[in-house]
């Protein structure tokens, strides 16, 4: 059995001691026991680790490479035309206000994507929409009928002057 000791500085900016030499050291190793003693010098913390192990049979796991950087796939954007905008951001609005009411997170709902599909082909019938891909028989039933009426609602001639139907000037 092998031990190392390990004295670790408290790091007020990060709020924690800095254990990344610790955790580097012990990925190769198996551990008997570990003791701490904490202590304070000149009124800085510090924590010192006494580290009992044997060496491992298992080779040490690869550093983990930080992923490269994805960019969303936004090709749904081509798919709407400058007419179609405010009804994907009407639906978006509503999708955004839906799952927070839902507690579950806006893509659930519909992804943008599948936003634009809806836009797009602004179908009439929830058969219609239940031919949209991710639109199955509980989206369906759950929001089929909100997002049909924001279709619908779009498809009315827009108002002029600001005056509701019926009134007159």
């Amino acid at each position: 059995m092998q031990v190392r000791i390990f004295t670790l500085r408290f790091n007020p900016a990060t709020d924690r001691f800095e254990d990344e030499d610790v955790n580097a050291f012990l990925a190769d190793k198996d551990v008997a026991s570990i003791h701490d003693h904490f202590f304070l010098y000149d009124d800085i913390p510090y924590l010192t680790l006494v580290v009992c192990y044997r060496a491992s049979a298992l080779p040490a796991p690869p550093p983990q490479q930080a992923k490269p950087e994805q960019k969303r796939d936004e090709s749904w954007r081509e798919t709407l035309s400058e007419a179609d905008w405010p009804l994907f951001n009407t639906l978006r609005t509503w999708r955004s206000d839906q799952a927070k009411q839902e507690g579950i997170p806006p893509y659930v709902i519909a992804n943008n994507r599948q936003l634009a599909q809806i836009v797009s082909a602004r179908p009439q019938t929830l058969a219609a929409l239940g031919q949209l891909e991710g639109f199955g028989e509980a989206k369906l039933k759950k929001y089929g009928k909100d997002l049909l009426g924001f279709i619908a609602g779009s498809t009315k001639p827009p108002k002029l002057s600001g005056k509701e139907d019926g009134e007159k000037t």
